[in-house]
């Protein structure tokens, strides 16, 4: 393992330093929001576990392409935490887990009607455009972090640079050869992938039937602008960056066979 900027051990005891908290974020929506079936807004589907997939030797190429994600099913985030009401033209995304026991590979298909690229430092990335997940391997309840608990912020950078993207680890922004992003930005919103050693997340890896916590968030900044839309997988409340409870279920289950 190279040498990183910031170590794991250290980021868990410092991102409490930072608020996620929106300057005069929009009024609040019970979640999960469910609006009636009309043309323009879709019924909210409620899953109830994340399934993290695991192959030893089908391993995904972090290149901007996503042939190794097609057909996984995944979860979506459609609470609206604030931001109105959820309308999928405006923000939604599809998140999908992967591992191969020593790494843990994230995939979004983010939807997003207006996209920029985020220039914030990572404690502050939420403010613009950007999407979190949230992982822990201890499934006994706990409302603060423990050592095995890690907050990942994915932060675009560019539009004409697929590898410009920032990475934050519980608000402190970990600048390694060993992880690897890519972010591709289309007409309808971004997609991101991203491989993160496991050692720099619950610092163990991941075994065939191990249940896991996890959550998925994004960050809606229209324009530009200061976030305007915050919408979470599980949680139906802004306390993912705190809580570990609020998270859900997941599970490593084996990859499919094509």
């Amino acid at each position: 393992m190279k040498k990183i900027f910031a170590s794991a051990a250290g980021m868990a005891g410092l991102f409490f330093l930072s608020s996620c908290l929106t300057v005069n974020a929009k009024k609040i929506v019970e979640a999960p929001y469910v609006p009636e079936k009309t043309e323009n807004v879709a019924v909210v589907e409620v899953e109830k576990s994340s399934v993290v997939y695991y192959s030893e030797t089908e391993i995904p190429q972090i290149d901007g392409t996503f042939n190794e994600w097609a057909g996984l099913d995944g979860v979506h985030t459609r609470r609206q935490i604030y931001g109105g009401m959820f309308n999928p033209e405006n923000a939604d995304g599809l998140f999908v887990l992967r591992t191969d026991g020593s790494n843990l590979y994230v995939y979004a298909d983010i939807t997003d009607d207006s996209t920029a690229p985020n220039a914030y430092e990572a404690s502050q990335a939420w403010r613009g455009d950007s999407v979190e997940f949230f992982f822990g391997t201890d499934t006994k309840p706990h409302t603060s972090y423990k050592a095995g608990d890690s907050r990942v912020r994915i932060i675009p950078r560019s539009k004409s640079d697929i590898y410009s993207v920032g990475i934050g680890i519980n608000d402190i922004e970990v600048n390694s050869s060993d992880i690897k992003a890519a972010v591709v930005f289309n007409s309808k919103g971004y997609k991101v992938e991203a491989l993160i050693p496991l050692s720099l997340l619950s610092g163990k890896d991941l075994k065939l039937k191990q249940n896991v916590r996890c959550d998925f968030q994004i960050n809606d900044a229209d324009d530009g602008k200061e976030r305007t839309g915050l919408l979470h997988w599980n949680s139906d409340a802004d306390n993912t960056y705190a809580d570990p409870n609020s998270w859900g279920n997941g599970k490593v289950a084996a990859l499919p066979s094509k």
